[in-house]
């Protein structure tokens, strides 16, 4: 019991030991820290905050009646009602006090990130058992720590509108540590209770979805579908416990359409070829952001109209995405399958806004639809970072560990910025018009832009 309640790990060779709720406390610190300035922030009203909370009817009536309807209706072409119901919750105990909703919106938060280590506690022992016990603790609060403070979760935690990304993330994230229950021990229980939070998932998020192809990520990663015979496939227990899940996805779709007819889809008029070249564009986007957040915006659309022609630099991302594609196999046929299980996570959880799937949005890509990406790209990093650690001197691997503490304090700082962005409305407005100048600036001075332009 000691040790599982127990930290020890080596930094710049000194020791130090700790037990979990001191690491979740750790985390918290600095979460709080980095992004304090949310508290002092304001509603953002020209992006949502007025018509999803200050003047959204369904917020301001606790009626049974009205508490029904939010989980038959769609409003404004959106399903959350979990959502509504939080705004409703919130508006109750502290009236429409913008502090009240940041500082509920970072507690949730929090609470995802405490999550985030405890599922990363059992990804990283089962896929670097090798590295014992003290560094895979160590491991897992790195992940918790930078799915706190990295600058791409400002737009969803410091933005009281897209609260819908973090109750969906933790709704999610529970579902995924009760299924590490029901894998380990196969109680049925703990299988409701992962179907219970997909529901409340879906109430809050419809990008909850996707938690099926989550669930059978993990059996793919556990090795549940070894040894299953093709002929046996369909009946196995790993399917079977599945089928409940599936139709609830193919039920959650069809409410969906039947409730979004008529809704305006913004890629209607990009071919498909178009569509899988924004989604390799995207891909690539994300993996850049995660690793070097140096400057992060509010608003990315699209770089043409419908019925142009796309920017020639805009292919050069199907190359990079193939490098980034061979680096992740390279590493799995190297017997480093972290590498590729995050890898995979990242995209799973990516799939609905790639753009294969036309979306019914201005922008071609977007900070909170990285909200769950960010843990696949940690785990992808843990696993290229050991590899690496183990293929050094020992002597320089101080240096590479302050290189790693250097970009975490980084990330705190580019948050503690960004979230000072989110101020009001004013402020994210003079975010977006420095995106739209340095575009205007780069099709001005690049010749490549001046290129397409003349063609």
């Amino acid at each position: 019991m000691e040790r599982e309640n127990s930290l020890k790990f080596s930094f710049l060779s000194s020791e130090v030991l700790l037990n979990r709720n001191v690491v979740l406390g750790l985390v918290s610190i600095l979460a709080f820290f980095v992004f304090s300035p949310t508290f002092s922030n304001d509603f953002q009203l020209a992006w949502d905050d007025t018509w999803q909370v200050l003047e959204n009817p369904l917020v301001h009536d606790s009626s049974l009646e009205v508490i029904l309807y939010h989980f038959t209706h769609f409003w404004q072409g959106q399903y959350s009602p979990v959502n509504s119901l939080y705004y409703l919750l919130i508006d109750l105990l502290f009236g429409m006090n913008a502090t009240a909703f940041h500082t509920a919106c970072l507690l949730i938060h929090l609470i995802n990130s405490w999550l985030v280590f405890s599922i990363s506690l059992r990804f990283i022992s089962r896929f670097l058992p090798s590295t014992g016990y003290s560094r895979t603790q160590g491991y897992a609060f790195f992940t918790a720590l930078l799915f706190a403070i990295h600058p791409i979760q400002v737009e969803s935690v410091a933005w009281i509108s897209a609260s819908k990304i973090i109750l969906y993330g933790l709704f999610t994230l529970f579902a995924i540590w009760a299924y590490f229950r029901y894998i380990q021990n196969s109680k049925p229980i703990w299988l409701i209770i992962t179907a219970s939070a997909y529901v409340f998932g879906f109430a809050s998020k419809e990008q909850a979805i996707l938690l099926p192809l989550n669930l059978l990520l993990i059996d793919f990663a556990w090795g549940r579908f070894t040894g299953i015979k093709w002929s046996q496939f369909l009946s196995s227990r790993v399917v079977l416990e599945k089928i409940s899940f599936f139709l609830l996805a193919l039920a959650f779709l069809f409410f969906t359409w039947a409730n979004s007819l008529g809704t305006v889809q913004q890629e209607a008029g990009y071919p498909i070829y178009q569509r899988i070249v924004f989604a390799f564009y995207s891909l690539v986007e994300y993996v850049f952001r995660f690793l070097t957040p140096a400057k992060l915006y509010f608003f990315h659309p699209y770089p043409m109209t419908p019925g142009e022609s796309l920017p020639l630099f805009y292919w050069g991302y199907l190359l990079l995405a193939v490098i980034i594609g061979y680096f992740v196999w390279e590493h799995y046929r190297n017997g480093n399958p972290i590498v590729l299980i995050g890898f995979l996570f990242f995209l799973v959880n990516l799939v609905l806004v790639l753009h294969i799937i036309p979306l019914p949005r201005p922008v071609i890509t977007a900070d909170r639809y990285m909200y769950l990406s960010v843990i696949g790209l940690a785990w992808a990093l843990i696993g290229w970072g050991q590899s690496w650690i183990t293929s050094v001197k020992s002597k320089n691997l101080n240096i590479i560990l302050l290189g790693g503490l250097v970009w975490m304090i980084f990330l705190g700082v580019q948050t503690n910025l960004r979230t000072a962005e989110w101020k009001d409305t004013e402020s994210t407005k003079s975010n977006v018009i420095e995106l739209i100048e340095k575009k205007r600036e780069a099709e001005e001075t690049d010749p490549l832009f001046n290129l397409i332009e003349h063609e």
